[in-house]
């Protein structure tokens, strides 16, 4: 069980941001290392968060605890939500690193469950409807302003490995292409930039124009169709009033464009022959063989 001698340890290790125990007595220890590392960091995020641990975890058995330990780093984001929801915190290092850790792990369980509730491929899901099916719009109601955007760039980036897996390649930048119009046009000012967004959105507007440049010129009638679904459904989410434009309501503009299939080709029809053909040597011999 806890004693207060294991507090003096973790104040010990400033990379030791919380301990919680269970009613068995383990302890979970939360580092001050993100919980979502993106891929290009997961071996220097595994050595940093391993020594890290080792040496808290050695000081603990040094003062006399005996009892499991587990790292929350190393947990999938449900165990770490259950365990804070559930477990008693005996010690807090860094009141304001949890607090942001642990926004973290709510953004990410409410974008999980929607992209679980998301049928891709299928039916699209528009911004109307995810008014009421979405996880994402009744769990968070607050606005979006300009002191969103860092917290919406954090979370950006935790979603990198959702973008970088999307299939094919000429979808994925295409999506990516959306994602970059969005940012520099519709969010980076919360209070003009949906309306002026929203202007640029017609059939020759700056969207059309950026993603048709991405599209083989073979392949522009099936794309066009896609950039065409794109860009009425960015119309109806930039179209909403102020009081609608939540966390979760900009975080579902990325969500837009991944949410839309790839379009179904168009059959290839087998290639005309010129009337000779039929009528040369060969085709006669072939004919009557």
């Amino acid at each position: 069980m806890w004693d207060e001698r294991f507090a003096e340890v973790c104040g010990r290790h400033p990379d030791l941001v919380a301990v919680y125990e269970s009613s068995r007595g383990r302890l979970g220890l939360l580092l001050r290392q993100t919980l979502v590392p993106l891929p290009a960091e997961q071996v220097m995020w595994v050595n940093e968060t391993r020594a890290r641990a080792r040496a808290a975890i050695h000081d603990l058995r040094t003062a006399g605890f005996e009892g499991g330990t587990l790292v929350l780093q190393w947990l999938p984001i449900e165990d770490v939500a259950r365990i804070v929801a559930r477990w008693v915190r005996r010690w807090d290092g860094d009141g304001a690193r949890r607090s942001e850790l642990l926004a973290v792990v709510d953004r990410r369980l409410t974008d999980q469950r929607f992209l679980a509730a998301l049928p891709l491929p299928g039916p699209r899901i528009t911004p109307a409807a995810a008014d009421i099916a979405s996880p994402a719009f009744t769990l968070d109601r607050n606005r979006f302003d300009e002191a969103g955007l860092d917290s919406l760039k954090a979370w950006y980036e935790t979603m990198a490995p959702c973008w970088l897996a999307i299939q094919p390649a000429r979808r994925r930048r295409l999506v990516l292409q959306t994602h970059v119009w969005l940012a520099d046009l519709a969010l980076s000012d919360p209070i003009d930039g949906p309306s002026r967004a929203a202007a640029e959105l017609g059939p020759h507007g700056s969207l059309a124009r950026a993603l048709e440049r991405l599209v083989p010129v073979g392949e522009a009638a099936p794309w066009r169709r896609w950039i065409d679904h794109v860009r009425e459904d960015l119309a109806r989410a930039l179209g909403r009033v102020p009081a609608q434009r939540t966390h979760a309501w900009a975080r579902w503009l990325f969500f837009i464009p991944y949410s839309i299939p790839v379009p179904p080709r168009a059959p290839r029809r087998a290639p005309r022959l010129p009337a000779s053909a039929w009528t040369s040597k060969p085709w006669r011999e072939k004919m009557n063989a």
